[in-house]
C-alpha cells in the first residue's frame, strides 16, 4: 500500500510540472486544506487552491522529490510527509510537504469507482540552521 503514496506523490508532480493549475486542484477533494509553501493563507476548497496554483503556475515550475516517508493508516487513508525542492525562475527552494489522502466513492455515468484524493496538504520553507 505504501506504493500507492509515492503513486499519488508523482501524480501531483506530474500535474504541477504539466503547469495546468486546474488538473492540480483536480487531485484534492472538494473540501481539502491546503497550507501552501508560498502563501500565508489558509485555503480551503477548490476554489481557493485553484486560485494558489494559477499564481503558483504562473512560471514553469520543477519538483524534486529529496525524501518521503509513506504511512498507510487504513485501506482508505494514506499519509506522505517528507522533503522536496521547488525549481523556479532560476532559484531552488527547499520545502517539507504532508500529504494526506483519502479514498472517495466517484458517481460514474457509466460505473461507480473509487478514487483517491488530497484532503490536507501542509508545505513550509525548511527553516535556515
Amino acid at each position: 500500500m505504501s506504493d500507492i503514496t509515492s503513486e499519488l506523490l508523482q501524480k501531483w508532480v506530474a500535474a504541477i510540472k504539466s503547469g495546468d493549475p486546474k488538473r492540480v486542484t483536480e487531485l484534492y477533494h472538494r473540501d481539502a486544506i491546503l497550507l501552501g509553501t508560498f502563501s500565508n493563507k489558509e485555503r480551503v476548497g477548490h476554489e481557493l487552491i485553484l486560485e494558489y496554483f494559477e499564481n503558483l503556475l504562473k512560471s514553469p515550475v520543477e519538483v524534486q522529490i529529496v525524501s518521503e516517508h509513506p504511512f498507510v493508516e487504513s485501506p482508505d487513508c494514506a499519509i506522505n510527509s517528507g522533503l522536496y525542492n521547488f525549481v523556479t525562475e532560476g532559484k531552488t527552494i527547499n520545502a517539507r510537504f504532508s500529504f494526506v489522502y483519502a479514498l472517495f466513492n466517484v458517481k460514474s455515468e457509466k460505473y461507480p469507482q473509487v478514487e483517491w484524493k488530497i484532503i490536507s496538504h501542509h508545505s513550509s520553507v525548511m527553516p535556515e540552521t
